[in-house]
């Protein structure tokens, strides 16, 4: 089921915005000019997942080399730390630990989410209505 969430303009660049869809909490992540959805609960212990902090990625080749991907957003639980890709919902530090990500597309300006069984994942940028 295709679900119109608002105006792309609705959701601030570089911030989660918590909707409900249905019985599911869904954070809805505008990042860079792509548009991102991902389950509001995080696997590792049921914490409030889109509650926590959003940013890019640390990375780092050698020990204290560290440089910021902001190509890459993740957001990391408030319970404890666990973080998460946001494009793919897996686990930083466990790739076999996934939060649930859902598929966006903006068609006339507006952020449409699919929930339910045997939706193919597409993320959003605001050509998405063009394909």
């Amino acid at each position: 089921m295709t679900t119109d969430v608002g105006p792309v303009e609705s959701f601030p660049d570089g911030q989660v915005s918590i909707i409900t869809l249905g019985r599911i909490e869904v954070g809805i992540i505008r990042w860079s000019g792509k548009v991102y959805a991902v389950s509001g609960i995080c696997t590792h212990q049921g914490g409030p997942l889109c509650r926590g902090v959003l940013s890019g990625r640390l990375a780092g080749t050698a020990p204290g080399d560290m440089t910021l991907e902001d190509a890459a957003p993740v957001i990391a639980c408030p319970w404890h730390g666990w973080e998460f890709d946001v494009c793919t919902g897996e686990a930083i530090w466990d790739p076999a630990v996934r939060v649930r990500t859902f598929p966006v597309k903006i068609v006339a300006d507006r952020v449409l989410v699919e929930i339910g069984a045997g939706s193919r994942r597409w993320l959003a940028s605001p050509r998405a209505d063009e394909t």
